[in-house]
C-alpha cells in the first residue's frame, strides 16, 4: 500500500480530457440587412430590450409586467430551470468523495446442542463505521459531463427567454389588436350616423318626389348593413380582452371591465433601430439555446470517449467492532482499509464504440439545427422587416386616399342635396369613404402587430425582464 496511493496521484496529475474542446461556430453571414427598411436607419444603434415604453401607454406596460411574473408557462419554464440546475449540481458531486456511514447491532442465541466452544449461548455484536471512495477524473469524464451540465443549464435558460419574449409579444399583439378592434368599433358607429343622415336626406327626397323609395330602401338597407358589424366586433373584442387576462395569469373575465372602454390606438415612428445582423446571435434566445445544446452535445463527445478507458477509484474505510458497546472505537477494536479499484470494461459487443459514433452523430445534429436556426432567424428579422416598411407605405397612401375620398363624398353630397346627381352616386361615393376608413384602422392595427413580431424577431437583450425577479408575485 506505499506505493499505491502516490501512483494513483501520479495517474491524477497526468489526466487527460478526452473530446473535442467546444468552439462556437463564426458568422459567416453579412453584417448588413438586406431590408431597405434600415437603409436610413442607423444600424450601429443598439436594440431596445424594452420596447413598448416607448409607446408610452400605462396600461400596455402594466399588462406586459404582470404576465411577466404571473403567466403559467413562463412558472412551469423558471421550474424547469430549477430542474436543470439541480442536475447540473448532481453532475458536479463526482468530483467529490463519497462517505457512508453504517452501523450495526445485534444480539445472537445459539444452540446448546449443537455449538460448541464459543459458539454457544448468547452473544452480543456492536459495529460502526465509515466508507469511502473517490473515482479519479483521470481521462475527464466528469469535466465533459459537467460541461455539458451547464450548457444544457444555459439552452433551458434561454428556451425561458425565447418564452418570455413570445408571451410578451403576444400580449402586446392582442393589446394592439383590441385598439384595433375598438377603433373600427368607433367608425363602424361614426358611419352608422353618417349612413342616418344620409337616408335622412333619401327620406325627404323622396317625400319631395325627387327621389324613388328604391333610393330610400337602399339607404335603409346601408344603414342596417353596417349596425350588423356590431355584434362580431364586440365578440371579437372580448376575446381579446379573455387571451390577454389568461396570459397575465387570471381568469378569462378579468380585464373584461378595465378593457372594455376603448382607449387611444398606440403612435409608431418610421424607423426601428436594429443594429447589426450579428447581433441576431447575441440576442436571440432561440439561437443560443441551439448553441448551448451543441456546447452539450460537444462535451457529452468526451464522456462516451472516456467511457472507453478504465476508471480507478480510491477505496477506504475506518470503523470499530466490539461485542461490548462501550468497547467500541477503544484501540483494541478499531478497523481499517485502503485500496483502489480498477474497472475497465474489455470487451462490451462494440456497444461503448457506438455510444461515441452516437454522440458524434447528435454534435453534428446539433450543428445543423444550430445552422438553421440561424438562417431562419434572419428570415424571420428580413421578413418582418419588410413587412414592416411596406405597412408603412401602405398606411401612408390610404391616408392619402381617405383625403380624396372625403373630398368626393362632401361634393356628391352637395350635388345630391342639390337634385344634381341621383342617389347612385352618392351611395358609391359613400361606399368608398367607409371601405377606406376600414383599411386605415385594419392598417394602423397591422403596423403595429408587425411592429411587435419585428421586435420579437430581434431577440431583445436578455436583461429586458429578469428570471428572478418576474418569478416574484405581483401585488
Amino acid at each position: 500500500m506505499r506505493w499505491l496511493l502516490p501512483a494513483l496521484l501520479l495517474l491524477g496529475l497526468g489526466a487527460c480530457t478526452l473530446g473535442p474542446d467546444y468552439q462556437t461556430p463564426a458568422f459567416k453571414q453579412s453584417e448588413q440587412w438586406h431590408s431597405e427598411q434600415v437603409r436610413d436607419a442607423s444600424l450601429t444603434e443598439s436594440h431596445e430590450a424594452r420596447w413598448w415604453q416607448q409607446f408610452e401607454d400605462p396600461l400596455l406596460t402594466d399588462l406586459i409586467t404582470r404576465a411577466a411574473r404571473n403567466n403559467r408557462d413562463l412558472a412551469a419554464a423558471l421550474a424547469n430551470i430549477e430542474r436543470v440546475r439541480a442536475l447540473r449540481h448532481v453532475a458536479g458531486a463526482a468530483y467529490m468523495p463519497s462517505v457512508n456511514a453504517s452501523g450495526e447491532a445485534s444480539r445472537s442465541h445459539y444452540s446448546r446442542q449443537t455449538g460448541f466452544g464459543a459458539n454457544t449461548g448468547t452473544r452480543n455484536s456492536f459495529s460502526a463505521g465509515l466508507d469511502a471512495g473517490w473515482e479519479l477524473d483521470l481521462f475527464g469524464r466528469t469535466r465533459r459531463a459537467v460541461e455539458a451540465a451547464d450548457a444544457q443549464v444555459g439552452a433551458i435558460e434561454a428556451a425561458r427567454q425565447g418564452l418570455m419574449l413570445s408571451v410578451i409579444a403576444e400580449v402586446a399583439s392582442n393589446y394592439f389588436e383590441l385598439r384595433g378592434l375598438q377603433r373600427q368599433q368607433q367608425v363602424s358607429l361614426r358611419n352608422i350616423t353618417l349612413l342616418g343622415e344620409v337616408e335622412e336626406i333619401a327620406r325627404a327626397q323622396s317625400e319631395l318626389g325627387v327621389s324613388s323609395e328604391l333610393d330610400l330602401a337602399r339607404a335603409r338597407g346601408e344603414r342596417e348593413n353596417m349596425q350588423a358589424t356590431l355584434p362580431n366586433l364586440q365578440a371579437e373584442i372580448t376575446a381579446r380582452i379573455y387571451r390577454i387576462s389568461v396570459l397575465t395569469g387570471e381568469p378569462p373575465e378579468f380585464y373584461v371591465a378595465g378593457l372594455t372602454q376603448t382607449g387611444p390606438m398606440p403612435v409608431v415612428r418610421d424607423h426601428v433601430p436594429v443594429g447589426l445582423r450579428s447581433d441576431i446571435l447575441k440576442r436571440r434566445p432561440d439561437v443560443q439555446q441551439a448553441e448551448r445544446e451543441l456546447a452539450a452535445a460537444t462535451a457529452n463527445i468526451g464522456v462516451a470517449r472516456a467511457d472507453l478507458f478504465p476508471n480507478f477509484s480510491l477505496t477506504g474505510s475506518i470503523g470499530s467492532s466490539a461485542r461490548v458497546f462501550s468497547d467500541l472505537f477503544t484501540p483494541a477494536t478499531l478497523t481499517r482499509s485502503l485500496g483502489a479499484l480498477l474497472d475497465w470494461p474489455l470487451f462490451a459487443g462494440g456497444a461503448l464504440h457506438a455510444r461515441v459514433d452516437v454522440a458524434e452523430a447528435e454534435t453534428r445534429v446539433a450543428l445543423a439545427r444550430y445552422e438553421q436556426g440561424v438562417l431562419l432567424a434572419l428570415e424571420d428579422t428580413e421578413a418582418a422587416l419588410t413587412r414592416y416598411a411596406r405597412e408603412w407605405q401602405t398606411l401612408k397612401q390610404l391616408r392619402a386616399v381617405e383625403i380624396s375620398r372625403q373630398q368626393a363624398f362632401e361634393i356628391a353630397r352637395l350635388r345630391f342635396e342639390a337634385g344634381e346627381d341621383g342617389f347612385l352616386v352618392i351611395l358609391d361615393a359613400e361606399r368608398s369613404l367607409i371601405a377606406t376608413q376600414s383599411e386605415i384602422v385594419s392598417s394602423e392595427t397591422r403596423l403595429l402587430t408587425h411592429l411587435t413580431q419585428l421586435y420579437k424577431t430581434l431577440g431583445g437583450e436578455w436583461q429586458a425582464v429578469d428570471i428572478e425577479e418576474a418569478a416574484q408575485p405581483h401585488s
